[in-house]
């Protein structure tokens, strides 16, 4: 069984690493294809509206499809894509790549915790899927810092090969460690129904509200470093805090397991999300400068903001393949969505209370957010165990 962890865990190391890969080197690779830093950006708001929008079709349309061989000829195209990537000549030509990307990922994220639901007994999903998820920690870890460090001694375009090789690692070992796995998965329109039925519909609005708290900071943390540190060298230090504070939440939601009633622990994550919050707004008001102070502060908020957000994720997981045994694909492509939707949402809410108010109020925004995944989380808890739901024409 070890094996096919280990595989199932490459699978999504591979797809965190090339999500983001190129982020170290934007500035060189924004000049090199003639726009901003700020277009370049555009590069992983590609890839993310590709994947919210079309994630529950395409798992609807391939829910009958194998899952072995749909995951290591994702993990191919994937591969392909990047090494395309890698010998793009415009930024056009690259943001289309991106999108392209996008798709492909829509055969992983959310086949690779369907897949542990049908190689795992129930009693075990919850473990395996939060040491999955350590493929993503992996990714910020190691995988992203791997691509910087080989793009600054050879050029942006060689990120793009790190992934590509990372990719065709994963595909070599999905397609050897695991065993052919027959879905059950239906492929009737009516199953995307599944997204509203109310149990499934608190689970992804936890999901949307814990990405849309956390990236109300996240994609401005170079900005909060400077504000509370007074320098944004140490931006690196605080990215890799995020990796420790994922390891972390890894590993409390392995240890977990299936929980009878998840609500109250759900609850108190999301109390955790919007004291991290809060945490941000009160270092960036009263701690500037503080010197040993100003660290406490800081690497408080983003290494327990990143533990609380992946001890999330795995457990609302779980839920979701428990709800819906006959559209597993399709609600874990809903939450896939949910999160690219949270992660976009988040943004645009920070932007806009930095523009009408300040940066210092970003954290009490996050908080805002969180309240209502504790809303959500609440219900849950009233409504004790997810049922098994199916929609019906």
């Amino acid at each position: 069984m070890l094996i096919r962890i280990l595989a199932l865990t490459a699978a999504t190391a591979a797809v965190g690493t090339q999500t983001f890969v190129f982020a170290g080197l934007l500035i060189e690779l924004a000049a090199e294809l003639g726009v901003s830093t700020a277009t370049g950006g555009y590069l992983a708001t590609a890839f993310a509206l590709a994947y919210a929008i079309t994630a529950p079709f395409i798992a609807l349309r391939t829910g009958h499809i194998e899952r072995r061989r749909l995951l290591w000829m994702a993990l191919l195209s994937l591969a392909l894509i990047n090494l395309a990537a890698a010998w793009a000549s415009s930024f056009t030509e690259l943001l289309a790549l991106r999108m392209v990307a996008g798709l492909a990922a829509t055969l992983v994220i959310p086949v690779v915790p369907s897949t542990v639901a049908l190689l795992f007994p129930p009693e075990r999903r919850a473990q395996v899927l939060a040491l999955v998820m350590g493929g993503m920690v992996l990714a910020f870890l190691f995988g992203m810092p791997l691509g910087s460090l080989v793009g600054s001694v050879f050029g942006w375009r060689s990120t793009f090969l790190v992934a590509t090789a990372l990719c065709l690692i994963a595909a070599i070992s999905v397609r050897l460690a695991l065993p052919a796995v027959a879905s059950p998965d239906s492929t009737e329109w009516h199953l995307l129904r599944l997204g509203w039925q109310p149990q499934v519909r608190r689970l992804l609005l936890m999901t949307l509200t814990a990405f849309g708290a956390t990236f109300c900071v996240v994609p401005y943390i170079a900005r909060v470093v400077e504000r509370v540190i007074g320098d944004t060298h140490k931006v690196a230090l605080a990215q890799m805090l995020v990796g420790v504070g994922a390891l972390c939440g890894v590993i409390i939601a392995s240890r977990l397991g299936q929980l009878p009633n998840p609500g109250r622990i759900l609850m108190r994550i999301f109390i955790a999300i919007g004291a991290t919050q809060l945490l941000y707004s009160a270092s960036m008001i009263w701690l500037p400068g503080q010197g040993l102070l100003s660290w406490i502060g800081l690497g408080v908020a983003v290494t327990l903001g990143a533990a609380a957000l992946f001890t999330l994720s795995p457990l609302i997981q779980a839920q979701l393949v428990e709800a819906a045994p006959n559209g597993r694909q399709v609600v874990m492509a809903l939450n896939g969505s949910m999160m690219f939707l949270g992660q976009g949402a988040g943004a645009a809410i920070g932007a806009q209370v930095t523009h009408l108010a300040s940066l210092q109020m970003l954290g009490i925004a996050g908080a805002s957010v969180a309240a209502v995944g504790w809303i959500c989380a609440r219900r849950l808890q009233s409504a004790g165990i997810p049922t098994m739901v199916e929609a019906t024409d």
